[in-house]
Parts: structure tokens; C-alpha cells; sequence
């Protein structure tokens, strides 16, 4: 197999990438900066050989940024399948903060990747890069919140003059602003219960 893009199907991995991929997320969820994080200590942690991960990456930057596409991708798999049947999209948007809520971990992996993602970072061109090369890459948001919103949409409960991508920034954009809030909160005095509430009313009001 060639080197690795970031965007393979899970059956398609190499289990030495996937035991990569969660050693990078493991150091990111106890604090590290994705920024100081080593091939040493990822390699280390994951289990593996220093000069075996070359045969998959030709950098630490790629290393972290095929991780970081492959844990959004993993994390919206796993949230689009909890949420399907879910009785109106009401039900649905409370259930996507409930599972955010979940794992105080999890919480902290994702505003650090993100944020990472977004910065000046090495791999953060890396990441746009391979976004925008393929087809795969360009479509991500849709392919897996999409059918969520056409289904609410053809249940009257999204304005159907919205388009798809906006429906996802919406979204994407107040949740982001949850999780800021949730991890400054040791350094601000906040009501982060009250908060999700308005948080949530807010994706409520301006898709109905």
C-alpha cells in the first residue's frame, strides 16, 4: 500500500495506521500540544516502530493531520448513526449536545484538533490540501450530515430554501462555540448549562 491520504474507507487502514491514529488522539486528549507532539512519542505510545510509520507518512504534519481527518470522519460516523430515527430534528439537535457532553476527553480532542486545524500551524495546509484534491475531500460535510438534512428538510422542520451547507456551517458554527465554552470554563465564571440552552435555541430558530 502507498502512502496514506487521510480520506481511506476504516477497512481500508492498515491496523499499524489506526493503532497511529489513536495513539495521536490519546496524547492530544491528556493535554498535549498537537504542535510539540513527536514521531517518537506517537510511535512510542501507538506500539510501533519509528521507521515502520514512514512507510504510511513522509512527515509528523502528515501523520497528525491524516488523524485529525480521520477522527472528525469517525466522530460524525458515529453521531450520524446514534441519531438516525430520531423522532424530529428538535430531538435530534439535544442529542448531538448530549453526546458532546459525554466524554470530557472527547470534548477536549475536538476543540484542540480544530483548532489546530485553523491555525498557522504545519500540518493545518495539510489538511486544506488534501481537502481540496479530492472529490472525497470536498464533499466530506455532505456525505455525512447530508441525508440528515434533507430528511428534516422534507419533514418541514429545516427551511427547504436553505442549502445543505449552510444548514452544516449553522450547525458546526454553534456547536464550536459550545465547546469553547465548555473548555474555558475553569477560566470563566459561566453558566454552561444555560448557555447549551440558548446555543441550542439558536440552531432551532434560525433553521426553522
Amino acid at each position: 500500500m502507498g502512502k496514506i491520504t487521510g480520506l481511506e474507507s476504516v477497512e481500508d487502514i492498515p491496523s499499524k495506521v489506526l493503532l497511529t491514529y489513536g495513539a495521536v488522539q490519546e496524547l492530544v486528549g491528556e493535554g498535549r500540544d498537537i504542535n510539540d507532539i513527536s514521531v517518537s512519542a506517537i510511535t512510542e505510545r501507538a506500539g510501533i516502530g519509528k521507521g515502520t510509520i514512514y512507510d504510511y507518512f513522509d512527515s509528523r504534519e502528515e501523520i497528525i493531520a491524516c488523524a485529525f481527518l480521520f477522527y472528525v470522519r469517525q466522530t460524525a460516523e458515529r453521531m450520524t448513526e446514534t441519531m438516525r430515527g430520531v423522532a424530529s430534528f428538535h430531538d435530534e439537535v439535544h442529542l448531538l449536545f448530549d453526546q458532546l457532553d459525554g466524554d470530557s476527553e472527547q470534548k477536549t480532542c475536538f476543540v484542540r484538533f480544530v483548532h489546530g486545524a485553523t491555525d498557522n500551524s504545519k500540518y493545518s495546509p495539510i489538511i486544506r490540501e488534501k481537502l481540496t484534491q479530492s472529490e472525497a475531500g470536498r464533499k466530506l460535510p455532505e456525505q455525512m450530515f447530508g441525508e440528515e438534512v434533507r430528511r428534516w428538510v422534507q419533514k418541514g422542520e429545516i427551511n427547504a430554501r436553505f442549502p445543505v451547507e449552510y444548514v452544516l456551517y449553522t450547525v458546526f458554527c454553534k456547536v464550536l462555540t459550545y465547546m469553547m465554552c465548555v473548555s474555558t470554563q475553569e477560566c470563566f465564571d459561566m453558566d454552561v448549562k444555560r448557555l447549551r440552552m440558548l446555543i441550542i435555541e439558536g440552531i432551532l430558530r434560525e433553521l426553522k
